[in-house]
């Protein structure tokens, strides 16, 4: 094994749990997310343009992983503009899993886009500085700033509403 292949799996044990957890963020799904950060993973190795510092790889990868996050739903939307709508069948399975845990939290994050959600994931839970997000994101400093911003008042009015309160349960 060479320097490179030996410094490319160490970044994948630093680096793999952390995107993992930033994909499912994006996409709500660990077996999509776990795909998702696998092709990253496998497009990073590939490409001659991948940076050798951690701190630079990082924001390499997340950048594919989001990437492959807006492929994701670029061809879902295509997809169901093209099938008619399915009858809804309730599955009391899902039904018990989606009330499990903070569903309240869960339906708020499905008010916010896509970019927003990546903003506040990377400011809020991997602690990331504004500079960072805006590097990661290819934004400018003060757009994140004012996108996690206004995400944030998003979230509050969401979880502020008494339609969160009013659910009946079926």
């Amino acid at each position: 094994m060479n320097d490179d292949q030996a410094r490319f799996e160490q970044m994948v044990r630093t680096l793999g749990r952390p995107a993992m957890k930033f994909a499912n963020v994006l996409v709500h799904d660990m077996d999509l997310a776990e795909e998702i950060v696998q092709e990253a993973f496998a497009r990073a190795w590939a490409s001659p343009n991948t940076p050798s510092s951690e701190v630079e790889f990082r924001r390499y990868l997340y950048r594919i992983v989001a990437n492959l996050a807006h492929d994701h739903y670029r061809r879902q939307t295509r997809r169901a503009s093209l099938q008619p709508p399915a009858p809804s069948v309730l599955n009391p399975v899902e039904m018990v899993e989606k009330r499990a845990g903070d569903e309240t939290m869960r339906v708020a994050l499905h008010v916010l886009g896509l970019r927003e959600r990546q903003a506040i994931y990377l400011r809020y839970f991997e602690d990331q500085s504004f500079a960072e997000i805006a590097r990661m994101m290819g934004a400018r400093q003060g757009t994140v700033r004012v996108m996690v911003f206004r995400a944030l008042g998003k979230l509050r009015r969401e979880l502020s509403s008494g339609r969160m309160s009013d659910q009946v349960a079926i």
